[in-house]
């Protein structure tokens, strides 16, 4: 009798037909200390690792699952604008690609694999909602080559029986108006990008430079916790932004960027009610899992979170991030780096028959990456907090001098009537 061979779970099943290899939140920026992924030749490795045995005969599709490329927090011409033109739109992708050629190459050198069909698909996320501009599609097009193999999905990937999105359009906070994705201001198209886009880059986006790195620590709760400072600057300049600065343009200019709706108002009640600042995902895929037969596997990025639901033979993979990010213990002394997780889903013509999460340690940080202490910010944050008081301050002295004058010129227009 021979000898079996041992099974081995992460070798491709012997009766799969593809191989789903699918990412999720690396966001490469413009490059420097607020790029939350300096990594990317490792990237380009890891990417072409699945041109090689036991993956080599095989077909396998990338899916690029949304916030890929960090284009929300990448400035354009030194700013942040909230009106994404499809000239800013590629000005930011041109500023992202130049930090990280690694990427490119690696795609490049895996699509050129000849032995079976390699394609790559891109989901637009919440940070990278600018892949849904013609222009930025071919820009990295002609990056890649195999134009034929590159392909934009828009908002997610029906993959046979295989259902992929980013997860920002089930979280009221980032999800954009699908059928609607640009519109028209000022005689030019825009980005019709979601309220709390709007919110980020007219408050703490021009503030990365003091906080961008505070971004990647998990939990974020610990980090208020232990620096309420960051808790009160963050919490006051929302409230201010919605209880004042928000509604001059949608008022006063029309601005359509700037929306008003009962999911949003819903929203941000919550929001302040709990001190929540985590992205979250509603539950619909949870509800869908259950009723709907048609789809046996859900993959979702957006939360950072790995993890696994399941019902029966159908389950939702929460696929986690690529990008860096950092546990912080003892008491904020020290900071461990978090596994990046990733998805590989193995299909039979279109049904899902083997899908895991891959867990996998990222590359050491380049130096000086990450900060000696997490309280090293506390004295400029401390600064911009004192600056937002000295500035409510000021609007409250003003309110009281202009209700006195309006009093005092109520007064005299009274004592003008009694004298008539």
């Amino acid at each position: 009798m021979s000898e079996q061979r041992p099974f081995r779970p992460h070798d491709p099943p012997p009766d799969a037909d593809r191989l789903l290899v699918i990412l999720s939140d690396i966001e490469m920026g413009a490059g420097g200390a607020i790029d939350d992924f300096p990594h990317s030749d490792w990237l380009g490795q890891l990417i072409c690792s699945y041109n090689e045995p036991p993956f080599a005969a095989l077909d396998v599709d990338l899916v690029l699952n949304g916030d890929i490329f960090d284009l929300l927090k990448t400035s354009y011409l030194g700013a942040w604008p909230r009106h994404i033109t499809g000239e800013v739109a590629v000005g930011k992708m041109a500023r992202v690609a130049g930090a990280h050629p690694g990427f490119f190459e690696g795609v490049r050198r895996f699509l050129d694999h000849e032995d079976a069909q390699r394609r790559v698909f891109f989901i637009a996320g919440n940070h990278d909602p600018e892949l849904l501009y013609p222009d930025v599609q071919l820009m990295i097009r002609s990056k890649l080559g195999r134009y034929e193999r590159v392909i934009f999905s828009g908002f997610s990937l029906e993959a046979g029986r295989v259902h992929i999105e980013h997860g920002s359009q089930m979280d009221p906070f980032f999800r954009m108006e699908r059928r609607r994705p640009f519109i028209e201001f000022r005689g030019k198209t825009v980005l019709n990008i979601s309220w709390g886009a709007v919110a980020l880059l007219d408050t703490v986006i021009p503030m990365q430079s003091t906080m961008g790195f505070h971004d990647r620590i998990q939990p974020r709760e610990a980090v208020f916790d232990l620096m309420p400072e960051i808790r009160e600057l963050m919490v006051g300049t929302f409230w201010r932004y919605y209880t004042r600065d928000y509604w001059k343009g949608y008022l006063s200019e029309g601005d359509p960027t700037k929306k008003l709706s009962w999911s949003m108002v819903k929203e941000l009640i919550w929001r302040f009610r709990t001190r929540n600042v985590e992205v979250t995902i509603d539950r619909t895929l949870e509800n869908r899992l259950k009723q709907d037969d048609s789809i046996r596997l859900y993959v979702v990025g957006h939360q950072h979170q790995p993890g696994w639901r399941s019902h029966g033979d159908r389950k939702i993979l929460y696929a986690g991030c690529l990008r860096n990010e950092y546990l912080v213990v003892d008491g904020g002394r020290a900071l461990r780096p978090v596994p990046r997780s990733y998805v590989e889903a193995y299909c039979r013509e279109g049904v899902p028959i083997r899908s895991h999460l891959v867990e996998i340690e990222g590359p050491p940080a380049p130096a000086g990456y990450v900060p000696d202490s997490i309280f090293d910010v506390l004295p400029e944050v401390r600064q911009r907090l004192a600056l937002f008081h000295e500035a409510r301050s000021e609007k409250e002295a003003r309110r009281e001098v202009e209700r006195r004058e309006a009093a005092d010129e109520k007064g005299a227009g009274a004592d003008r009537w009694r004298g008539r």
